[in-house]
């Protein structure tokens, strides 16, 4: 048991859901380039909740999926973020 009864996969499986879902909504909604960065936050953030189930639950495709996405929305995160805009 976790938090009221849910086990820990489950929490972080609805973690993972609400990420996301906010994630996959604020990329899509194209509102520039600072939305965009943080949409991909969102989904590494969703990723890592997915990566953290598949682990205690000991779903090796499922965490291996989250581990490639992770990177990609990582790389997302970087590109949109971090990294300057072309001139």
């Amino acid at each position: 048991m976790a938090i009221g009864g849910a086990s820990w996969p489950d929490i972080f499986k609805w973690a993972a859901t609400g990420l996301t879902i906010a994630g996959a909504g604020t990329t899509a909604a194209d509102l520039g380039r600072r939305a965009t960065g943080w949409g991909f936050a969102l989904l590494s953030g969703g990723s890592a909740c997915w990566l953290a189930s598949a682990q205690l639950e000991q779903e090796s495709q499922l965490g291996l999926t989250n581990l490639v996405l992770l990177a990609l929305n990582l790389f997302g995160v970087w590109r949109w973020l971090v990294r300057k805009a072309p001139a």
